[in-house]
C-alpha cells in the first residue's frame, strides 16, 4: 500500500502546483480579481474531486499490478469494461448510478458559466468532452492492467451531460433570482454580490 500512498502524494502535489500556477497566471497576467480566484479555486477543487472519484480513487490501485504482478485484485476483466450501447442496456440497478452521474456533473454546468462567459452550447460541449475523457481514461487504464474497477459506459457520458445541462439551467435561474432579490439594492459595495449580478449569460 506504500505505492498507493506515494501515488496519492504525487497526485495531490501535482494538482496543488497546477492550481498555484494557474492562480498566479490569472492574477498577474489576466488581472483577475480575488473574488474570481475564490470561485475558480472552488471549481478547481470540484474538478479534482470528480477526477478522484471517477478515476484516481480506484484506478490508481491498478498501479499495484505493475509492482506486484501476482497480486489479485477483485476488479472487472478488461474485456467487460466497455459499453457502447446507449440506454437499452440500463437495468433497474443502473438507475441509481445514472442519477448519481447527473448529480456529479450538475456542479460542472453551474461552475463553468460562473468563472467564464461561456453560454449553453459551449458549456454543453465542454461537459460532454470532459465526461468522454474520463471514460476513455478508465478504459485505457483497465486495458493496460487487464482489469478495472470502472466500466467505460456511454450511458455515463449521456447522464453526465444531462447533469451539465441541468447545472447550467440552475445557474441561469439562480442569477435571475439573485438579481430580482437584489433589485434596487446597493450590491456594488460587496465584490462577491457584484460579481454574481454581473454574470453575462442571463443578458440577451
Amino acid at each position: 500500500m506504500g505505492v498507493i500512498v506515494y501515488f496519492n502524494v504525487i497526485v495531490i502535489s501535482f494538482f496543488t502546483l497546477v492550481w498555484i500556477g494557474l492562480s498566479l497566471f490569472l492574477r498577474l497576467n489576466k488581472k483577475k480579481s480575488f473574488v474570481y480566484l475564490l470561485f475558480f479555486t472552488i471549481f478547481y477543487i470540484y474538478i479534482f474531486k470528480v477526477l478522484d472519484y471517477t478515476f484516481l480513487q480506484f484506478q490508481s490501485l491498478l498501479l499495484l499490478k505493475l509492482f506486484t504482478p501476482s497480486l489479485m485484485l477483485r476488479g472487472i476483466e478488461a474485456e467487460m469494461s466497455l459499453n457502447v450501447v446507449p440506454l437499452i442496456t440500463l437495468t433497474s440497478r443502473d438507475i441509481m448510478t445514472s442519477f448519481l452521474n447527473i448529480i456529479l456533473f450538475t456542479p460542472l454546468g453551474f461552475g463553468i458559466p460562473l468563472i467564464t462567459h461561456l453560454r449553453m452550447k459551449k458549456v454543453f460541449t465542454i461537459g460532454a468532452i470532459f465526461s468522454i475523457i474520463v471514460e476513455l481514461l478508465q478504459l485505457l487504464t483497465g486495458y493496460l492492467a487487464k482489469t478495472t474497477f470502472r466500466i467505460a459506459d456511454i450511458n455515463d457520458v449521456i447522464f453526465n451531460t444531462v447533469g451539465v445541462v441541468i447545472g447550467y439551467g440552475l445557474f441561469i435561474g439562480f442569477v435571475r433570482l439573485f438579481r430580482l432579490i437584489t433589485y434596487k439594492r446597493k450590491v456594488s459595495a460587496n465584490p462577491i454580490l457584484r460579481y454574481l449580478c454581473e454574470r453575462p449569460q442571463v443578458d440577451k
